[in-house]
């Protein structure tokens, strides 16, 4: 039972990276960068499930807050571009408190995962998101 469950794996493994190598997701190219935001450059993100943009990344950032309990923020960041048609650079905007859209494609993505709602198949690129006191850093390197 195990070397089928072993073979599953390594077969799945290799589909996927296939399908990455051909164009499937992870799309959005990768850029090195370092980007710090605040309450006072952000301030928008600092509400529950509030985002607000941020420079960096391909496109620009969105950053999430996932959660606010007592007071100890987590946010998630995301590229703005779309990975949809990424080699257009198309910004995704911010919709509502819940989803991020692609106005060219009409795309959509849960911002709390970054995972695709409509027409979109890939979710968005995240970003890790470090914490320093008060200040908040966005990167990838």
């Amino acid at each position: 039972m195990r070397i089928i469950r072993n073979f599953i794996m390594i077969f799945l493994f290799t589909l996927l990276a296939w399908a990455c190598d051909k164009g499937g997701c992870n799309v959005v190219p990768n850029v090195a960068f370092n980007q710090t935001f605040s309450q006072a450059t952000a301030g928008d993100a600092f509400r529950p499930n509030g985002s607000d943009y941020v420079s960096g990344g391909v496109s620009g950032l969105i950053v999430y807050n996932i959660s606010n309990a007592a007071g100890a923020y987590r946010f998630v960041a995301y590229d703005r571009c779309s990975p949809v048609n990424p080699e257009e650079r198309n910004q995704v905007v911010i919709s509502n408190a819940f989803y991020a859209e692609d106005p060219v494609s009409g795309a959509k993505w849960f911002l709390k995962d970054g995972s695709p709602i409509d027409v979109a198949e890939c979710p968005l690129k995240p970003y890790y998101v470090s914490s320093f006191g008060n200040s908040y850093t966005v990167g990838n390197n």
